[in-house]
């Protein structure tokens, strides 16, 4: 804090000799000597008290705080001359202040307001706004008024606590120079048409020229003149983090309205983020692919840049926090060209379902064959890159769906796009409605004072300067700082405001494109709290997983880690009816099925039936397979009905030649083997060819005799 320490008009009182030298050796900055001489001038001397305020001004030079607060409060005590005994009053107040003791000597400050001394009145001033504005809490506030009596005081303490004075931090030269502009142009315009609202209100603007060391530079220079309680700026992230260590330097809050990059806002407590940062908007996008589209495996395509580096970190956290898998992730320069990147994807996919890559990664075999196991590509795209991403990645005929974030906001390329883009769906930070009352008042004066629609960031700026305004119309006792720190929803012109004490703006709004209706909003909240039930649907995600990588025994182990989360965590009444749980059975007993641990298989698909599903055939059919393979008395043939179901019937004929294979009639077995390879079930091809191989070994080991 800036200590303004007026003495100038002890030179007008008159001197004696012994006087001139103490306040020579004072001004000259020869503290322990002037106290010393001071020391030595007897208690008659008519310059007594004068020598006394100087040594009591000396020793607050030299910190000795508490021997300055003894020396002058005598000092005021009998001084009879005003001048004296202001100026002891005011270095009083200031070694109280040096010592914590805030109260007591900001109550000896408002006295000081109304000095004939124009020094001591601005220099109590200065300091009382300093202190009300960045030292108060709301406690101190109230304890200082109870203290004051004096009106004028009074009113002007009000005015200093409701005051908002801003310093804009933004580029108005350089390379962001219309940017920065735009942003200006809404704040002084909304400064314009709010300021009825508010008493005191001041907006100073510093021209960054989009240079961090220049910006630093000018904006010290002038939070070290005048004192604010809300800085505005930057554009860019490391020029915003520059002035993020300024702010917090100062003690004073800081609105970034543009930077992205995060962890800004974890500079500091006084540091807040409108935008939502591409992190926040990958996790959020994670969240609902998860919980409420049910994808449990992603692939990722992302562009090298810092967004894109943002987005795929913020993203794969979240899935890997909810127990899904990011299977395969490329990065790329040039969008025209990610032929290899989305080859090697599919290369992976088909190896994990145990494809041969060679023989699936032919034209032909590409357009004839879908790649399964991901559910959903996540592509954080810009604008310019979506319409040649998506165009080479639906090439590669893909079973999954899209998911991206920001860049998607382009109805014109999504119809251009047609079915290749169908259940898209994006996300992109929050911004202005259109049917909001208060944008279209906003809209309205600025066409009239313009002559022309805003531009965007001139919303921006405008929205800030109305979001501030409010609040502190609404909270007129209480810190700029304090009211951001509280705020945890705000509506704003441009769009919400939801910190959730991050003070990083997680608000995000949510699209999904449909071919035939276009557009359309998500009602969408993400889900902060971690319920009870959250371990059980971590292990679930991991099942499913380890199921559509092929890792069944992992995958029954996570099943049945899910299902005894979640016999803990509910009563015993509803668990057993639970869907979550019904459900578990039968993934669990499917993978029993596949690792052919029929008796489990059988125990688990029971479970599931019995809760009155029995109209899914698929579980119905296996559960017959399972007790056909657990009890040798019961007929292959019980299986022959499923053999007309057009989905079942590759599983059915392949099922009942293993049966038969097991009682070892080979005529019967093959009969059924063929029938389902000839409906292209892969494992029956492969059993055919085990066969085939063992009878050419037999036929090399005949000889003629």
């Amino acid at each position: 804090m800036k200590i303004i320490l007026p003495i100038l008009f002890l030179s007008l009182l008159t001197l004696g000799s012994d006087l001139d030298k103490t306040l020579n050796l004072f001004q000259s900055g020869y503290y322990s000597e002037a106290v010393k001489l001071s020391e030595s001038i007897p208690s008659e001397d008519p310059d007594r008290l004068s020598h006394d305020l100087l040594r009591g001004m000396s020793l607050y030079k030299m910190k000795d705080f508490r021997e300055t607060k003894r020396i002058l409060d005598l000092v005021s005590q009998e001084a009879d001359d005003a001048r004296i005994k202001d100026l002891a009053n005011y270095y009083y107040a200031l070694a109280s202040i040096k010592l914590g003791e805030n109260i007591a000597g900001s109550v000896i400050l408002t006295r000081l307001l109304n000095s004939s001394s124009p020094e001591i009145s601005s220099g109590s001033k200065s300091i009382l706004e300093n202190l009300i504005n960045y030292k108060f809490d709301d406690a101190d506030y109230k304890e200082i008024l109870e203290e004051i009596y004096d009106m004028e005081a009074l009113r002007y303490i009000e005015q200093s606590r409701n005051s908002l004075k801003i310093l804009a931090v933004l580029p108005t030269t350089g390379i962001d120079q219309d940017e920065g502009r735009d942003i200006l142009t809404g704040l002084e315009f909304g400064l314009k048409k709010l300021q009825p609202k508010i008493n005191n209100i001041r907006l100073d603007v510093v021209n960054s020229e989009g240079k961090i060391p220049v910006m630093t530079k000018k904006v010290i220079e002038k939070l070290n003149s005048t004192r604010y309680n809300l800085i505005v700026g930057e554009l860019r992230s490391d020029a915003t983090a520059a002035l993020a260590g300024i702010a917090e330097l100062k003690n004073i809050p800081l609105i970034s309205p543009t930077a992205t990059a995060r962890g800004i806002s974890e500079i500091s407590e006084r540091v807040f983020q409108l935008n939502t940062t591409s992190y926040t908007l990958g996790s959020l996008i994670a969240e609902y692919a998860v919980d409420s589209l049910g994808y449990k495996t992603f692939a990722v395509i992302s562009p090298l840049t810092e967004d894109g580096n943002e987005s795929v970190e913020g993203f794969t956290s979240k899935i890997l926090e909810k127990g899904c898998s990011v299977i395969a992730l490329e990065w790329y320069f040039d969008s025209y060209d990610i032929n290899k990147q989305i080859q090697r994807i599919r290369e992976k996919v088909l190896s994990i379902d145990s494809l041969d890559t060679e023989e699936y990664m032919s034209t032909d075999s590409i357009k004839a064959v879908p790649a399964g196991i991901v559910d959903a590509f996540f592509l954080p795209l810009p604008d310019s890159d979506t319409e040649s991403v998506m165009s080479q990645l639906s090439y590669y005929n893909f079973k999954a769906k899209s998911i991206g974030t920001y860049g998607w906001n382009n109805e014109k390329i999504l119809n251009k796009l047609n079915i290749h883009a169908d259940s898209l769906v994006f996300i992109k930070e929050s911004s202005y409605n259109i049917d909001n009352p208060d944008y279209t008042d906003f809209v309205y004066k600025f066409r009239n004072d313009f002559n022309r629609n805003p531009r965007l960031l001139e919303i921006l700026g405008y929205s800030i300067m109305d979001m501030l305004v409010d609040l502190k119309s609404r909270h007129k006792d209480t810190s700029v700082n304090r009211i951001l720190l509280e705020t945890e929803y705000y509506e704003g012109i441009y769009g919400d405001i939801i910190y959730n004490s991050s003070r990083s703006n997680s608000a995000a709004d949510l699209f999904m494109f449909r071919e035939r209706s276009g557009l359309k909003k998500i009602d969408f909240v993400p889900k902060y709290s971690i319920d009870s039930l959250s371990n059980a649907k971590i292990f679930y995600n991991r099942g499913c997983v380890d199921e559509a990588t092929k890792q069944f025994s992992s995958a029954v182990l996570n099943y049945e880690r899910s299902i005894a989360e979640y016999r803990s965590a509910l009563p015993d009444s509803e668990f057993k009816d639970h869907p979550d749980v019904i459900y578990l059975y039968r993934k669990t007993g499917t993978v029993h099925y596949y690792l052919r641990d029929f008796s489990k298989a059988e125990a688990n698909f029971r479970k599931y039936l019995e809760s009155g599903r029995w109209d899914d055939r698929e579980i119905s059919f296996r559960n017959k397979v399972s007790e056909a393979n657990i009890d040798p008395l019961i007929s292959p043939d019980v299986l022959s009905e499923y053999t007309n179901d057009p989905e079942l019937a590759p599983e059915a004929y392949f099922e009942i030649g293993n049966l038969y294979l097991k009682r070892s009639e080979i005529k019967k077995a093959l009969d059924y083997l063929e029938a389902s390879a000839a409906l292209k079930n892969k494992d029956a091809v492969k059993i055919l060819n085990e066969m085939k191989n063992i009878d050419d070994n037999k036929n090399d080991n005949k000889f003629d005799w």
